[in-house]
């Protein structure tokens, strides 16, 4: 039972350590001097975001966190901006975290994952943006 009690605290206190900063995870040295921010919506916080390496390819990575009283999030997605020194976009892209449909967490915010693969990084890049938006809801009628 003490066992059973010890791991539930760790691994609570783990999770909390990764809700607790922005970014949990150091970043490839060849890549350390590029900023990231991100940027919530309504519905959801862009709570984590990382830079890393993923089978040679460059990946930002992080989770987004479901606001509280929010029940569909199927709406929502993310703007992966990379800028220049000078805030040229330099490339955007549209996209999905998993899941789609953030589940209630127990007793606490649901999550969900992102990962992009930013390969080829252009070579001017100073900083990534990671936007959650809202989806514009095309009218029925033309």
């Amino acid at each position: 039972m003490k066992q059973t009690v010890s791991i539930i605290i760790g691994a609570g206190l783990v999770a909390f350590g990764l809700i607790g900063c922005a970014t949990p995870f150091r970043a490839p040295p060849d890549v350390a001097h590029i900023t990231l921010e991100h940027v919530d919506s309504p519905v959801v916080l862009v709570e984590k975001i990382w830079l890393e390496r993923e089978r040679g390819s460059l990946v930002v990575t992080g989770f987004v966190v479901k606001r509280l009283g929010v029940t569909d999030t199927t709406q929502t997605n993310l703007a992966v901006t990379l800028f220049d020194a000078n805030g040229r976009v330099l490339r955007s892209s549209t996209e999905r975290f998993d899941p789609p449909q953030i589940p209630r967490g127990h007793g606490m915010h649901g999550h969900a994952q992102y990962r992009v693969v930013l390969d080829p990084l252009p070579p001017a890049t100073a900083r990534i943006e990671v936007r959650a938006q809202e989806r514009a809801i095309a009218s029925p009628n033309p």
